[in-house]
C-alpha cells in the first residue's frame, strides 16, 4: 500500500515537474523569437507579453505565435527520443515519459482546438494568414487524430513501470494500477497546475491543464486489454524521491516567484 501511494506522489510531482517545465520552455520561445522581431516581450509565468507589434509584418507575429507550439513539438520528438534510449524504469524515465507526452498533446492540442480559439497560439496563425475554415478543420481533425494514436502507445509504457506481479495479473488490477499512474497525477496535478497559474489572464489558461490531459483517459482504459507486460526491475519509482520533492520545489518557486512577476526582455 506504501509503495503504491509513493507511486502516486512521485508520477504528481513528476507530472507536474513536467507540465510546469513545457509551460516554461513554451513560452521562453514565443518570447526569444519576439526579441528578434522586435516585439519588446515580457515574460510571465503562462504567457508573454508584447509589448511592440504595431511595427511588425505578418509573418513576424506569426512566427512569433508559432514558436510556441514548434518547440513544444521539438520536446515530444527530442525527450521522445531520450526516453526510448533509456531502459531502467527510473524515476527519470517516467519523467522523460511525462515531458515527452506533454510536449506532444501541447502541440496537437493547439492544432486541433485551433479553429475554436482565437486566442490561442494556431488561432492566432490561422487568423494571421487568413486560413480558410476547411484547411484549419483539416489541421484540427489531424491533431485529434495524432493525439489518439498517442494514447493508444500510451498504456503499456506506464503499465511497464510496476514492479510487483499483482499489479499486472488480471484487467482490474491493470486498471487500479494505470488510474494510479496516469489519472490521479493528471488529476491532482492539474489542481497544482491551475493554481500556480493564478491570477487568470484568459480562461484557457484555467481549463487548459485538466482539458488538456483527457487523451490519458484512453491508455487507463486501454489496461484492461494489454497482457504481457513486462516487470520493472526497478523499484525506485514506489519509493520517496527527495531529487522529485526538491526540483518541484525550486521549479515552483522559478515559476511562482520570479516569472510570474514578469521578465522584460530587449534586443541587443
Amino acid at each position: 500500500m506504501k509503495e503504491r501511494l509513493n507511486i502516486i506522489i512521485n508520477s504528481t510531482f513528476l507530472y507536474v515537474i513536467a507540465f510546469l517545465a513545457t509551460t516554461i520552455i513554451h513560452e521562453l520561445s514565443h518570447a526569444l523569437i519576439g526579441v528578434l522581431n522586435g516585439s519588446n516581450p515580457i515574460l510571465y509565468h503562462n504567457y508573454v507579453e508584447h509589448t511592440s507589434l504595431a511595427h511588425l509584418s505578418i509573418l513576424q507575429q506569426v512566427s512569433i505565435s508559432l514558436a510556441g507550439p514548434v518547440s513544444s513539438l521539438f520536446q515530444g520528438l527530442i525527450i521522445g527520443g531520450l526516453y526510448l534510449k533509456s531502459k531502467n524504469q527510473t524515476p527519470l524515465r517516467l519523467f522523460l515519459l511525462w515531458f515527452s507526452v506533454l510536449g506532444f498533446t501541447n502541440f496537437f492540442g493547439y492544432l486541433m482546438t485551433g479553429p475554436l480559439f482565437q486566442i490561442g497560439d494556431i488561432g492566432k496563425v490561422f487568423l494571421l494568414l487568413n486560413v480558410p475554415f476547411f484547411i484549419q478543420l483539416v489541421f484540427a481533425i489531424l491533431g485529434a487524430i495524432m493525439l489518439l494514436f498517442m494514447a493508444y502507445k500510451l498504456t503499456t509504457p506506464f503499465l511497464q513501470f510496476s514492479f510487483m506481479e499483482k499489479w499486472l495479473v488480471d484487467k482490474y488490477s491493470r486498471k487500479n494500477f494505470s488510474f494510479g499512474i496516469i489519472i490521479l497525477p493528471w488529476v491532482i496535478g492539474s489542481i497544482i497546475v491551475t493554481f500556480l497559474y493564478l491570477p487568470i489572464i484568459a480562461i484557457v489558461s484555467i481549463i487548459y491543464p485538466i482539458l488538456s490531459g483527457m487523451v490519458f483517459i484512453f491508455p487507463w482504459q486501454n489496461a484492461q486489454r494489454v497482457e504481457n507486460i513486462l516487470l520493472s526491475k526497478n523499484k525506485r519509482i514506489g519509493e520517496p524521491s527527495i531529487m522529485i520533492y526538491l526540483s518541484l520545489v525550486v521549479l515552483i518557486i522559478v515559476f511562482k516567484f520570479i516569472l510570474a512577476s514578469g521578465i522584460q526582455f530587449y534586443k541587443g
